[in-house]
């Protein structure tokens, strides 16, 4: 398998744990203020912001990867 393949590979992995880990949190802090207001809240434009940006970096950091294992073992 090419090195910029598993660079890649490795990459989409950490960013599939990284953006999971933020929802989850992301989550949690909307469960948490429901329960303090009694009622259902959605996500405000700060966590849609948080987790834009997690997307996005979730989107970047496999061809960070591929092109760091491409350097270094390439």
């Amino acid at each position: 398998m090419n090195i910029w393949l598993q660079g890649a590979l490795i990459g989409a992995g950490v960013a599939a744990v990284l953006i999971f880990f933020e929802y989850t949190a992301i989550s949690a802090e909307v469960r948490e203020r429901s329960k303090k207001i009694a009622r259902k809240v959605d996500w405000d434009q700060n966590q849609r912001s948080r987790m834009r940006g997690m997307m996005t970096f979730g989107a970047v950091l496999p061809v960070g990867f591929a092109i760091g294992a491409w350097l270094i073992w390439g």
